[in-house]
């Protein structure tokens, strides 16, 4: 009511332009070319990040070796590695993937060797006093005991690696809803920019609904070892 739209766009001007997006081809064209390099850099990052958090957890040596390198790569702002990535990989699209996977690995690593930490060591014991074998060991506890964990890793990297794939494309990507932000922007479209980031919010918000779906499930009957 104070400001003119060009510094704060009213919500009725802002729903009109994010209703012109989604019927706009550009809509899924850009959200096509931003969820693919996410998905990408989350597979890569959950994958590296899951090993590494399991050989920390289950080594004492390695977890040595390993967790301050982990937590010094946390330490670095990602605007840092953001600008050596488009040195390194130019603005193709290739440094929002680079930045996504280098700021969700540490986090996948981490929460996984807290899982294995937090495992009940009274757990381990019966294992051993019911003589399960190693497969049995992982499937009827270790896994049970990493799974919430697991899924704490996934949310909080989902919700992390939007942020991040974003902020990639606004600031090294010609493509994606990261550099329709920057075009926006540039246009002085503040309207577009608020439209946008709607897109960008809702969809983070579904992402991280159907990763705790996914983990909504009744766990199977445990064996007996009784004899």
């Amino acid at each position: 009511m104070i400001y003119p739209p060009v510094v704060l766009p009213g919500p009725t001007l802002t729903f009109q332009s994010l209703y012109r997006i989604i019927q706009s081809g550009s809509f899924w064209s850009e959200t096509v070319v931003t969820l693919q390099r996410l998905v990408i850099a989350l597979l890569t990052s959950i994958i590296a990040g899951s090993l590494l958090g399991i050989i920390m957890g289950a080594n004492q040596k390695l977890k040595n070796l390993f967790e301050p390198i982990v937590y010094l790569i946390q330490a670095v702002p990602p605007i840092l590695y953001m600008t050596l990535a488009m040195i390194w990989f130019g603005l193709n699209g290739r440094a929002t993937i680079f930045i996504v996977f280098i700021g969700s690995a540490p986090v996948m690593a981490v929460t996984i060797k807290e899982g294995f930490e937090n495992i009940d060591p009274r757990l381990i014991e019966m294992g051993k006093a019911f003589k399960f074998s190693p497969t049995e060991t992982i499937r009827e506890i270790i896994l049970p005991s990493l799974s919430a964990y697991f899924k704490a890793g996934l949310i909080t990297v989902f919700s992390f690696g939007w942020k991040l794939v974003v902020m990639g494309e606004v600031l090294s990507a010609s493509t994606g809803l990261g550099a329709q932000i920057t075009d926006a922007r540039m246009n002085l479209e503040t309207h577009m920019v608020f439209a946008w980031g709607i897109v960008v919010i809702v969809l983070c918000f579904l992402f991280q609904k159907i990763t705790a779906k996914i983990f909504e499930f009744k766990p199977k009957r445990r064996k007996s070892y009784d004899k």
